[in-house]
């Protein structure tokens, strides 16, 4: 999640997802496995309640990503200046 008027690396103050991470029954501490993406944190703490789960913790999701502007000759080709190169062929139904 970023903040793009802000910058790159700015991170927006709420968090938009949620996750449940359950923990192994023995006490360790080690994660069991996670999931995610919950709207709210009632929703992620609703899914390990129907679960019985008895050891797990909500937990806000933040993704960091850079964020870089298209350039000339990047993927985007602006103005359909490669549709001439694209060739449709009927589909076969056999």
């Amino acid at each position: 999640m970023t903040d793009v008027a802000a910058g790159p690396t700015a991170v927006v103050a709420e968090p938009v997802l949620f996750g449940v991470v359950r923990f192994e029954e023995d006490g360790s501490g080690r994660v069991r496995d996670t999931v995610i993406t919950f709207r709210s944190a009632e929703d992620a703490e609703a899914f390990a309640r129907d679960r019985c789960w008895t050891r797990y913790q909500v937990s806000a999701l933040r993704f960091f990503v850079e964020e870089k502007p298209a350039e000339l000759g990047d993927w985007m080709v602006l103005g359909n200046q490669l549709d001439h190169l694209v060739t449709r062929r009927a589909r076969r139904h056999r």
